[in-house]
């Protein structure tokens, strides 16, 4: 079983968010979305080891450009 690719795109939507946001306040709102999906990950049976695959994936990385493009997100 592999971790759905919705869920990775989101996850590395939710890191580019957090980078990009400004504020105390903001930050903990967009870290908040990271732990969330860090959750539903770890809910389907994966560990730390799998998360941190996914920011190392580089045919990901460009999966999500286009999705992120596509979505307008």
């Amino acid at each position: 079983m592999e971790i759905p690719e919705k869920l990775k795109l989101e996850y590395l939507l939710a890191l580019d968010n957090h980078i990009e946001t400004v504020g105390k306040e903001n930050k903990e709102i967009t870290l908040k979305k990271i732990f969330e999906i860090t959750r539903d990950i770890a809910d389907l049976g994966f560990g730390e080891k799998d998360i941190h695959e996914i920011a190392k994936d580089e045919d990901l990385y460009v999966k999500y450009e286009e999705w992120r493009k596509s979505s307008d997100t």
